[in-house]
């Protein structure tokens, strides 16, 4: 038998490898399996956010997803008619997250990238044609069995197990937990085309929720020539019927003819809502579409995943280490399920308006959001719609805007202008206000953050950004971003994770006193004299 790693992930898609990535990273010896030889080459996800972002510029990769990406745009809905009854924008700059919104993208070479980075990574160790066969949990570590594609059996000892094995979660079932449905279960077809550019300019320019119950459609606008149309399934139509090439080209007759494209993939699916009731079993856990599927009419579904990676890496870390107890990872779901699904809830309720078949009732819908949104639309800003979290490893007593996501500023630095976190990193740090905090933080709070892998960052003035100490930078902004947001919450420091949520706040100098306490019980952290016992 095999000696103990600390995480085994189960399932290389892109939840499961930017997790391994993540905790490779971190120092985590980590082994990542799939029952596949290859990543899938067509394409499945479509889209992600700036949170997302954000997480691929914190594993080096902003500048190798740059070929494959290009800005989400505005949004429309039409409803009868084609009358405009709602239009969503991206965000204005200067951009909270430090990138433009929302992204589109190829998925098969955005995985790709992902897998180079992986095979980079000394502690990360990648075995694919392997399924899972057994899991067997132990006080100490999880036993899985393992077939490869010779038929040879093996047995992998590992402190904790993800299964990020996506919806048919073979993880999930040896957790022997349900999924709780959320009353979501629609057909509908799924066209992948490469247009030509004759047949690009026939087409709109932004996204098109067709709001039309004679066939609710929707239009998307990919990557470079990549264009996207999902049709709904009407009453009596079957999946068998509507994967067929001349059917599709019916269908696709309103934008396009065949010569103006190359259909790259067609695929029926039943556009779900569903949330596993239990996320942790000791030390199994589920990440990914193994843990909860929405509705695609947010563009949430691969983000769901990638939040739930962000999420659960720091804190396996922070427990392998020896940072906190085992206690921590009761946070994960304490987090991201209510976050999962408000959001998946927010996504039905858009896609009821989409999916409406009953043409009064259609009607009627125009005429309320045309009321609610003015004649034409007042634009709306999708990310607005994204919760923050609202218990877990927070101190919550301090009150919003604790379980937020922070900003990332650009910053001057002495060869230019720069984002935060490729200057300092993705570690705890402690943001204090250049007018607020004139003395020395409190001892207590330091330590802890020393015991954290964490930094200390001052806002400043000056000509560029500087480290200051062996915990501390002066961090010189070039846009006023965080400054703002600090002064705008009525905070002069806020406290923030690693996956970039706040923390803890202060608004006086006397809230810093307590900060280390206040971790201690809610992040779970141990005592970094006494060596922990759970392994």
């Amino acid at each position: 038998m095999s000696s103990i790693v600390d995480v085994a992930v189960v399932g290389l898609g892109p939840v499961g490898a930017i997790l391994s990535a993540l905790l490779g990273r971190a120092g985590i010896n980590t082994v990542v399996f799939d029952k596949a030889d290859e990543l899938f080459p067509l394409p499945r996800a479509i889209s992600f956010d700036h949170e997302v972002m954000r997480v691929i510029q914190n594993l080096g990769l902003s500048e190798a997803m740059a070929a494959h990406i290009a800005p989400y745009p505005p949004t429309e809905y039409r409803g009868i008619g084609g009358k405009i009854i709602a239009r969503y924008e991206p965000i204005p700059p200067p951009y909270p997250q430090g990138w433009q919104p929302g992204f589109m993208f190829k998925q098969p070479p955005f995985e790709e990238a992902l897998r180079r980075s992986i095979a980079e990574i000394p502690c990360v160790e990648v075995r694919l044609r392997t399924t899972l066969e057994g899991i067997r949990q132990h006080d100490d570590h999880v036993e899985l069995t393992l077939l490869d594609h010779a038929g040879s059996t093996d047995q992998l000892r590992a402190r904790f197990v993800v299964g990020c094995d996506g919806g048919a979660s073979v993880v999930r079932r040896f957790m022997d937990t349900g999924l709780e449905s959320l009353d979501f279960d629609e057909p509908w077809l799924v066209i992948d085309m490469l247009v030509g550019d004759k047949g690009l300019e026939k087409l709109p320019r932004t996204l098109v929720q067709y709001c039309d119950p004679e066939r609710p459609t929707t239009y998307v606008v990919g990557s470079g020539n990549h264009r996207r149309w999902e049709f709904m399934l009407l009453p009596g139509e079957t999946a068998e019927e509507m994967d067929n090439e001349a059917r599709i080209w019916r269908l696709l007759g309103r934008w396009l003819t065949p010569e103006d494209g190359k259909l790259w993939r067609a695929a029926t699916y039943v556009f779900h809502a569903l949330v596993a009731k239990e996320w942790r079993s000791g030390r199994i856990l589920l990440a990914g579409d193994a843990a909860h599927m929405t509705p695609p009419f947010m563009a949430q579904g691969m983000c769901q995943g990638i939040r739930d990676a962000a999420n659960l890496a720091w804190k396996l870390c922070c427990v392998i280490k020896g940072q906190a107890s085992p206690d921590l990872l009761d946070t994960y779901q304490q987090e991201r399920r209510p976050h999962v699904r408000t959001t998946t809830e927010t996504a039905k309720v858009l896609g009821r308006i989409i999916c409406e078949l009953d043409p009064i009732k259609a009607a009627e819908r125009d005429l309320k959001m045309l009321a609610e949104n003015g004649d034409p639309p007042a634009v709306k800003y999708r990310q607005s719609l994204i919760p923050a979290l609202v218990e877990g490893a927070l101190c919550s007593d301090q009150g919003a805007p604790v379980g937020m996501r922070f900003p990332q500023p650009r910053v001057i630095t002495d060869e230019g202008g720069r984002l935060l976190d490729d200057v300092i990193g993705y570690s705890f740090r402690l943001i204090l206000r250049s007018d607020a905090v004139e003395k020395e933080i409190p001892e207590s709070i330091r330590k802890t953050l020393a015991e954290l892998d964490g930094v200390v960052l001052r806002l400043a003035e000056g000509s560029s950004t500087r480290k200051i100490g062996d915990l501390e930078w002066s961090i010189v902004e070039a846009d006023g971003l965080v400054d703002k947001w600090l002064r705008d919450h009525g905070l002069i420091a806020a406290l923030v994770r690693p996956d970039h949520y706040v923390c803890a706040v202060a608004r006086q100098s006397v809230d810093l006193g307590g900060m280390s306490d206040l971790l201690k019980q809610n992040l779970h952290l141990v005592n970094r004299g006494i060596a922990p016992i759970w392994f």
